[in-house]
This record gives C-alpha cells, sequence and structure tokens, in this order.
C-alpha cells in the first residue's frame, strides 16, 4: 500500500499538534492543581489563624465554651486582624465577623469568593470539638494524631494552649465539595481548549499544506508524463505575493529546465538522425551504385573505377569520424586536457604545417609572433580547431590571396584571429555556418561534411571560450577565437 508524500507530512502534522496539545495539557494541568491546591492550603491557614484569634479573644473574655459549642451564642470579634492575607468580610449582618452561616453539627465558613470551607476545633489533646475530621473513607474520629493537630493553629486560654483550629483541607477534607469542584472545572477548561485548538489548527495545517504542495502533485505528474516521453510538459510557477523564491519554487523551476533540456536533446536527436541520414546517403548511394553496375558487367571494375569508389567512401568515413567526434564533445564524454600553453608557439606550428599547401595554391600565410601568449586550455584540440579554420579558409581563398594570423592580448581575452581574403560570408550566415551540416550555396562550406565549423566550435566551448564569424577588413571571412584570461 503506497502512501503519498501529502499524507505522510498530514499525518506527521497532526500528530505533533496533537502530541504538543498532550505535553501542554500535561504541563498546564500539573501546574494549575500545583497552585490551586497552594492557595487553598494558604486559605485554609489563614482561616485557621483568624478563627484561633477570635477563640483567644473569646477565652480573655471567659466565652470560651460558649464561642467553641455554640458558634451562634454571640459573634467572635476579630482583634486587628481583619482583612489578613487576602480574607475579606463583606456583607456580613452585623459587626465584622469572621463566622457565617455556621451550623452546630457541620460548621463551616465562608471564604472569598463564596467558597464554604469547614472547621474543626479540637482541645490541647487532640480531642474533637466541635466539627468532623473526614478521611478518604469517611472515618469518624473523637481524637486527632498529634502530628495532625499541629498542622492546626493554636487558640490560647490563660496564656496556655486550649486547643486547636484546622480549617478545609487541614481538617481532612481532601478536596471534596467546593475545591475538587473549582478543581474539575478548570481541569476540563484545561482539556477542552487545547483540544478544540489542536483540531482547529490541524484543520488549518491540512488547508495550508494542501495548498503549498500542490506543485508537489504538478511534479509528479510531470515525472510520470516526461516518462512516457512527453518533454513538452512545464509546470506551473507557483505565484507568490511576498518577494521570495521558496524550495518548491526553485524545485519547479529547476524541473521545467530539465524539461527543456530534454525536449531540445530530444529535438536534436531527432535532427541529427534526420540530417546523418541524408548527408550519408548521397555517398552510400553512389557507392552502392557503382558496386551494383560493376556486378552488373555494365562498367569493368578498372583501376580509375576503384578510384572513385575509394574517394566516395573516404567522405563516407570522414562524415561518419566527424559525427563520433561531434556527438563525443557534445555529450561531454570526450577527455579534455586543462593546462597552460603557449599560445603563439602553437599559431606558429600550425602556420608553418599549412605554408607548402598554401604555397600550391600561390597563397601567403602572414603572422606576426608578437609577445608570448599563454593560454588555459587543451592545446590538442586548439590545433584541431585551428588546423579546420586553416583548412576553411584555404579552401575559399583564390590564388594570389592571403591569409592573415593575428594574436591579441586584451584585460579579460586573449585573442586569436584567422582571415583569409575571400569571398566573406553574408550577415544573416554567419552564426548559421555553425549549425550541423550546414553549407551555403555557391558560397563556403558548400565542399566537405559540412561539421567542421560546429565541431570547431563545440570544441572551444568545451574550453570555456568562444568561436565567432566576423566580417574580414577587405570584406573577406575573419574567425576569432578568444580565450578567457585566466
Amino acid at each position: 500500500m503506497k502512501i503519498s508524500l501529502t499524507a505522510r507530512l498530514i499525518l506527521i502534522m497532526i500528530l505533533s499538534v496533537f502530541l504538543s496539545s498532550l505535553v501542554s495539557i500535561l504541563f498546564v494541568s500539573r501546574f494549575t492543581v500545583n497552585k490551586v491546591r497552594g492557595l487553598n492550603n494558604q486559605r485554609d491557614i489563614n482561616i485557621s489563624l483568624l478563627v484561633a484569634e477570635a477563640l483567644t479573644v473569646a477565652a480573655t473574655e471567659g466565652e470560651l465554651n460558649l464561642a467553641v459549642s455554640g458558634f451562634g451564642g454571640r459573634e467572635l470579634p476579630l482583634s486587628g486582624s481583619e482583612g489578613r492575607q487576602g480574607m475579606m468580610r463583606k456583607n456580613m449582618p452585623g459587626r465584622d465577623s469572621v463566622f457565617r452561616g455556621l451550623m452546630p453539627a457541620d460548621p463551616h465558613i465562608m471564604a472569598e469568593g463564596g467558597a464554604m470551607v469547614p472547621i474543626l476545633i479540637t482541645d490541647s489533646d487532640g480531642r474533637i470539638l466541635k466539627g468532623q475530621f473526614r478521611t478518604d473513607r469517611d472515618r469518624n474520629l473523637n481524637r486527632l494524631d498529634e502530628n495532625i493537630i499541629k498542622q492546626g493553629a493554636p487558640f490560647y486560654a490563660e496564656g496556655k494552649i486550649a486547643g486547636y483550629v484546622l480549617a478545609g483541607n487541614m481538617a481532612g477534607q481532601n478536596e471534596r465539595g467546593e475545591d475538587q469542584s473549582q478543581l474539575s472545572s478548570m481541569i476540563r477548561a484545561i482539556l477542552l481548549y487545547p483540544i478544540v485548538s489542536a483540531l482547529l489548527a490541524s484543520l488549518l495545517g491540512i488547508f495550508l499544506l494542501r495548498r503549498a504542495l500542490r506543485p508537489l502533485q504538478s511534479l509528479y505528474e510531470g515525472v510520470q508524463t516526461i516518462q512516457k516521453g512527453e518533454y513538452s510538459y512545464r509546470v506551473k510557477p507557483v505565484e507568490s505575493r511576498l518577494p521570495i523564491r521558496d524550495d518548491l519554487t526553485i524545485l519547479s523551476e529547476g524541473f521545467n529546465e530539465m524539461a527543456s533540456s530534454l525536449e531540445a536533446s530530444e529535438e536534436w536527436k531527432k535532427q541529427i538522425i534526420s540530417d546523418t541520414a541524408h548527408e550519408l546517403r548521397t555517398p552510400v548511394s553512389l557507392i552502392m551504385g557503382n558496386l551494383e553496375m560493376i556486378l552488373d558487367g555494365v562498367y569493368k571494375a578498372d583501376r580509375k573505377k576503384l578510384e572513385s569508389l575509394y574517394r566516395e567512401s573516404t567522405v563516407l568515413a570522414a562524415l561518419i569520424r566527424d559525427l563520433q567526434v561531434l556527438a563525443s564533445e557534445e555529450a561531454g564524454q570526450s577527455p579534455m586536457e586543462k593546462r597552460d600553453f603557449s599560445i603563439n608557439e602553437l599559431v606558429d606550428h600550425t602556420a608553418e604545417d599549412f605554408r607548402a599547401l598554401a604555397h600550391q595554391k600561390k597563397i601567403e600565410i602572414q603572422y606576426d609572433r608578437g609577445d608570448d601568449l599563454k593560454v588555459s586550455g587543451d592545446p590538442v584540440k586548439t590545433r584541431q580547431v585551428l588546423k579546420n579554420l586553416m583548412v576553411n579558409a584555404l579552401r575559399h581563398t583564390p590564388e594570389g590571396g592571403w591569409i592573415q594570423l593575428r594574436i591579441i592580448g586584451e584585460k579579460d581575452y586573449i585573442i586569436v584571429e584567422v582571415e583569409d581574403s575571400g569571398e566573406g560570408i553574408p550577415p544573416d550566415f554567419r552564426e548559421k555556418i555553425f549549425n550541423r551540416f550546414f553549407k551555403m550555396d555557391q558560397s563556403r562550406g558548400s565542399e566537405g561534411s559540412g561539421l567542421g565549423l560546429s565541431i570547431s566550435r563545440i570544441l572551444i566551448e568545451n574550453q570555456g571560450g568562444r568561436l565567432t564569424a566576423h566580417e574580414g577588413e577587405d570584406g573577406g571571412a575573419l574567425f576569432r577565437i578568444s580565450f578567457p584570461v585566466k
């Protein structure tokens, strides 16, 4: 079973949101419970201190027993502790008091916020005088352990501890009643809000994620389309109002560039197959036709006929060799040597190689060696380009003409020029002559395979240079090789 990338990312996002929400719930709930318990404990301590202080005042007036047993015989005054620790006594009948709504059998005191807090009063030995100690199992005790009563607030009579007051959890409430209800409400809120937020965040995240990953779906469709050989497919660019290019935009642009390259390569293959078939047709047809005539007895297999067949076969072999070189160079499969070499020395050797042939055609080769300059590249392939340009120049320079070789050192480039006094190249053809198999009728390029200049250009470009065609000073052809200065 396959799971799409979008589904995986959505699942990861949802798990991340809910895990983070769970951690938040655990942390916040633990913190909230501890905080509420701490506040309630402080409230119980404050109430115990206030009640103990009131009982001490009652003892000084001789009414301690009445205050403890009845809780309603009279209101117990506060001796200067009114409002202690935030315990506000508002809206009480009569003068300020710490008791309100007391029940003789189960005394409570109303704390700030309206919470009814139970009160437990013991004597100095821990015997319960008023109230009830509540355990988890609701066991009723008549006497409290010494460790429990020491947590309460002592009240005094005649200068001695007469007993202790325990309020709320100190009296064994164990967070039942209103405290437990308060905590439960808080826990429900803590659980509800993160879950709702996680759901909303997940829905919003799914919407945004699907929108953001939409280019990936287009890329997936593009890969499938290109696998079928349809190289014209392009991914729609990601529209964004922000002046930024994210990874998906860069990936989409890279995909389109790859598709364009594949489409161009496919067109190149179709074109070169068509051009090759066209160029091979003539020599192959001539060879086959002549051989068929010899086999039929129309022609004799004499030396003249065999030499004709040999010439056609050499043309065919040269064409095949040039095609191999061109394909290898365009595919980057031909080894390239990269080193510094003297361009003056290379041009000098090339000029000497062609002086004898130029002399036969009564063509003068002019070359001024000048300063010695070095370029970085492949000297063997550079010499091959110079030989191609020299052959081209000799072919199209009339008798009595000349060929000029120049080396020019500039700031950014070292330039080698090959100029002839031939008929020149029309402006419209100065770029087309570098196309494969291109030939101009009644002009240069009418002989040969039509691959020499194509091979020469790619040999120079693979070294980081440029090969261009221009008009010479006297109207002839001028080819310029530019090597970047290292």
